[in-house]
């Protein structure tokens, strides 16, 4: 079911659509057929962070802190994608902090004792 609301949210954060008939918001894929939608799976695109450093790298070099951890054995593949916005940062050397560390995305709680004072730092400045 986790799959499935995932998706749901996704759709409604990334193509929300009040005309639409399925519950407000547009998916990729058509949800009878499955048959793929280029123009809503580009809406998706948009929002990728990989995707929106070219819109908004200058904006991202005022920022105090990025930060970006992920682990290596997240079960969503979410290592990919961290490992290359970390390169595209790199390479229009934005600051940030780049972490890897090993463990899924679930009950990582434990991570705040990294971040939480990362940011704290970054706020109180």
């Amino acid at each position: 079911m986790a799959p499935v609301l995932n998706t749901i949210g996704m759709a409604a954060h990334y193509s929300p659509n009040p005309r639409s008939k399925e519950m407000g918001i547009d998916f990729p894929f058509d949800l009878e057929t499955g048959e793929w939608r280029p123009d809503v799976w580009e809406r998706w695109r948009a929002w990728d962070p990989v995707n929106m450093v070219d819109r908004y790298g200058p904006r991202l070099r005022r920022l105090r802190l990025v930060y970006i951890d992920c682990g290596t054995q997240d079960q969503f593949n979410l290592i990919w994608g961290a490992r290359t916005l970390h390169r595209k940062l790199l390479d229009r050397r934005i600051r940030h902090v780049y972490e890897e560390f090993e463990d899924t995305h679930s009950d990582i709680d434990y991570r705040y004792d990294v971040s939480l004072p990362l940011l704290w730092k970054a706020l109180k400045a």
